[in-house]
């Protein structure tokens, strides 16, 4: 018997999971560290598209030509912006294009299907983590530094183990992150997979209904799990755009799952509320950070909101001063004169480094296919996600998000 290996798709669902771990990811933070690991990256992807025309993408290149004048003209008008920025900024876009472009007309599903695969570990690592704590010290996964609280000399280590396939951290001991070193980056792609899922079903292929809801129920088991105000938000986005754009008759079985799984999900919250109060997922995740824990009013500056929050008025009067921008040297200046720990508020943070202009010119080049080949109403909710997450992490372009623009480009000729 012959057996044949499909070395695209085994190529692809490689790129795929490159894809993943840039940024955000415990390896790509842990185990490869450094300005170099891009410039191998871009070393190689350069060589990819040189020799491979199928790789290659005016949309991507004109992109990232745009962002290194805006390094170049920074660096030489103002200062503080360096070419490791743009480096980073190139291996997200060249992640996504390359493996898109791999094999165009299988992605979408491949992405899916190795969303649905690493969500499911996922959960199921949560669940047994959860139930039995002490499996952790059994976990013959090598155990790394994940953060230093205190003052240097005294200061306290928190760990974290695993890498490939799971990563448990010690700082969030009952929330699901995934591979990522924060349930806030996990979210982003667990939320653009219930995109794709609700919004493209069309250019999904599955075998039969039954598993087109076993991958719903999973991605939606993964964001609850994750306990991401940012994907809770995000959550309630795309529900509410699905239910009140679309009015086709075949999707009306979709929403009426959805409602069922929804309401399954808010029963199993509010007895968790009743049960663990002060402790429980809707107390921490939304209740403290969206009303702090006097609960006398909406107030975001609590929890880790006071940081972004810090950041992100930092940034404004930042842009309001200095147009044109000031370089990451000032602002970090800036920023650690205004108080400690402040991050995130990226969308932001790049205006106030970089200038409105390119800013702006950045955030065209990302949501004008979104805008040219969706309805307005997807396009909109698109730019909501994008805005909801950036505000809250600390990189602007994630290739999960970046991947639906290049995914609309790559494919247009594809609809013809």
């Amino acid at each position: 018997m012959e057996i044949r290996i499909n070395k695209s798709a085994i190529t692809q669902y490689l790129l795929i999971y490159l894809m993943f771990i840039i940024p955000g990811s415990c390896l790509f933070a842990k185990y490869w560290t450094g300005t170099m690991k891009y410039f191998v990256l871009l070393i190689i992807y350069a060589a990819l598209i040189a020799f491979k025309k199928k790789y290659q993408s005016r949309y991507s290149i004109c992109f990232l030509l745009l962002l290194l004048f805006f390094t170049v003209f920074s660096r030489f008008l103002i200062g503080g912006v360096g070419l490791s920025a743009w480096c980073q900024f190139a291996v997200c876009i060249l992640s996504t294009q390359i493996a898109i472009c791999c094999d165009r007309k299988n992605f979408l599903n491949r992405w899916i299907q190795t969303v649905e695969f690493f969500a499911a570990i996922s959960i199921g690592f949560w669940a047994v983590f959860c139930i039995a704590p002490n499996l952790v010290n059994l976990w013959p996964a090598q155990s790394f530094d994940t953060q230093a609280l205190g003052t240097a000399g005294w200061e306290t280590y928190w760990h974290g183990k695993g890498v490939l396939l799971y990563s448990y951290l010690e700082i969030h001991p009952t929330r699901n992150c995934g591979i990522f070193t924060e349930p806030g980056v996990y979210q982003i792609v667990l939320n653009m997979a219930l995109f794709v899922l609700l919004f493209w079903k069309d250019k999904l292929s599955f075998a039969a209904e039954r598993r087109y809801r076993r991958c719903l129920n999973i991605i939606l088991i993964g964001i609850i799990t994750a306990q991401s105000t940012t994907g809770y938000l995000g959550l309630i986005l795309i529900l509410f755009f699905f239910y009140f754009t679309h009015q086709e008759y075949e999707v009306s079985r979709v929403k009426f799952y959805l409602m069922g799984l929804v309401f399954i999900a808010l029963v199993v919250l509010f007895v968790d509320y009743a049960t663990r109060a002060n402790d429980s997922i809707l107390y921490k995740q939304i209740i403290e950070k969206l009303f702090g824990s006097s609960g006398s009013g909406f107030d975001v500056s609590s929890g880790t909101g006071q940081y972004r929050l810090g950041t992100m008025m930092i940034s404004l009067a930042t842009v309001f001063q200095h147009p044109l921008g000031v370089g990451y040297d000032a602002f970090y200046a800036a920023r650690n004169a205004f108080g400690s720990g402040l991050v995130a508020a990226s969308l932001l943070a790049y205006a106030a480094v970089y200038g409105i202009i390119p800013w702006l010119i950045v955030l065209g080049m990302i949501f004008t296919p979104v805008f040219r080949y969706q309805r307005r109403a997807v396009a909109f909710l698109y730019v909501l996600l994008f805005v909801n997450t950036t505000l809250a992490q600390t990189d602007l372009i994630y290739p999960a998000f970046f991947m639906i623009p290049m995914y609309l480009v790559a494919t247009k000729n594809m609809r013809r």
